[in-house]
């Protein structure tokens, strides 16, 4: 009797990078679908392995999407169904009701997605108590002021990679901080923004794996951030923390995962640690970015996102994750990733210095991320960083030190001209 499994077919509502090639590689004779967003298809790696590639407008509602994965499942019944990015969630979940799939529930999805409801949720568990309320004016943000005073922080509900976050420090800074918020919120799914008290103390985010509602902590990893706008331009693996921190972070991340309601798959958290509080910033439905997952490969022996990949197509994992973390590792003791950040506003016209961080002891990854003819307008977001280098070592300092070693051995050369374009326009206005 052979012990090929038989095929099957994976419904993907979006990309995923090279998920979807990993997922076959875990599942021989696996079948995938994709139903996305026109701006997904340029992404999509391996177009040919792809059974079927349906693409459905930007402002497609929900009841198409179902009726596309219907359409689909009709021809081709679908056994898995998954998603490996933060857009298009609540279709997603849609589906699966629709088609009897297992994934998220709606309202686990929502929660995950809507800061607000987050927040919402997590207090009638009993976890954490931060004040928070969603705004559309000035006068919105002052009501919050008045009951926490300031500083307070400005984002949209439904946020990703920093884009829109500001720092509130009083009256003066409202007007600016919407304005923030609105642009950030601006390709978004909601343009909603939420005020929140401002959490003070270090920051970190938890990775975890989850199977059957049962979840394990891979490991916390720390975080540096901008003060400006929250952008993060360093992680360390693992996070330099004393035992008895570590597990209560580790406690609060778990808590609340199972009061949101996730049951499977890989998550990533933002926590805010107080000497007193673990404060939940917000949890994705995803594995995390800016390299964490290959950081935490390198140093524990669990890779985040062939987990991602095995889950999508019904293997369990939750006994290997924790054999590795068991297991003794050879590896380095420690990682980390240093961006490089130009404050520097205009054209890039060259970069420079790549192969001299590539040849420093310890570094084992340099990628430029904003090539020339791309523009610089500061640090807005994640997707401003110019580049980025990963490194590591024996300690959670060198492996930092080596990283920021690499990272100044680049340099950037723009090209910014005499006078804006909006300059010159006043001339020809009368």
């Amino acid at each position: 009797m052979s012990d090929t499994p038989p095929p099957q077919h994976l419904l993907i509502v979006s990309g995923g990078r090279d998920l979807p090639d990993r997922a076959r590689d875990a599942w021989p004779g696996l079948r995938t679908t994709v139903i996305c967003r026109p701006e997904v298809v340029p992404r999509l790696r391996s177009r040919e392995k792809i059974q079927r590639l349906i693409v459905l407008r930007e402002d497609a509602p929900v009841e198409e999407w179902v009726a596309a994965a219907r359409f689909v499942h009709t021809i081709d019944p679908v056994d898995r169904l998954t998603n490996f990015t933060e857009k298009d969630t609540e279709k997603t979940a849609a589906i699966a009701l629709d088609l009897g799939l297992a994934w998220h529930t709606a309202d686990t999805v929502r929660a995950v997605a809507d800061k607000y409801e987050m927040r919402r949720v997590l207090a009638e568990a009993g976890i954490g108590s931060v004040v928070a309320e969603t705004v559309h004016d000035v006068e919105g943000v002052r009501k919050v002021a008045e009951r926490t005073g300031y500083p307070l922080i400005c984002k949209p509900v439904r946020g990703v990679a920093s884009k829109g976050v500001t720092r509130i420090d009083g009256p003066t800074d409202i007007e600016r901080a919407l304005e923030w918020g609105a642009a950030g919120a601006g390709d978004l799914d909601a343009a909603d923004l939420l005020v929140e008290e401002f959490l003070s103390g270090d920051e970190y985010s938890v990775e975890c794996v989850s199977e059957d509602g049962e979840h394990v902590a891979v490991g916390v990893t720390r975080k540096i951030s901008e003060h400006d706008h929250f952008v993060e331009v360093g992680h360390v693996v693992p996070a330099p923390l004393a035992e008895a921190d570590d597990r209560r972070i580790r406690a609060a991340v778990t808590d609340m995962l199972t009061a949101l309601g996730v049951c499977q798959g890989v998550t990533h958290t933002e926590v805010i640690v107080a000497a007193d509080a673990v404060h939940i910033v917000e949890t994705h439905l995803r594995p995390a970015g800016d390299e964490i997952p290959e950081l935490w490969a390198r140093v524990s022996g669990v890779d985040l996102i062939d987990v991602v990949a095995r889950q999508a197509v019904g293997i369990r994992v939750l006994d290997d994750v924790r054999a590795a973390l068991a297991a003794p590792h050879d590896g380095p003791s420690a990682a980390a990733i240093w961006y490089a950040c130009p404050d520097a506003v205009g054209e890039i016209v060259e970069v420079a210095g790549e192969d001299e961080a590539r040849a420093l002891d310890g570094v084992v990854d340099v990628e430029v991320l904003r090539e020339p003819g791309k523009r610089l307008r500061g640090v807005t977001g994640s997707f401003a960083r110019g580049a980025h280098v990963c490194a590591v070592g024996t300690s959670q300092d060198e492996a930092l030190r080596r990283a920021q070693e690499g990272v100044r051995k680049l340099s950037f050369t723009v090209r910014s001209d005499g006078m804006a374009a909006r300059h010159e326009a006043l001339a020809s206005t009368g």
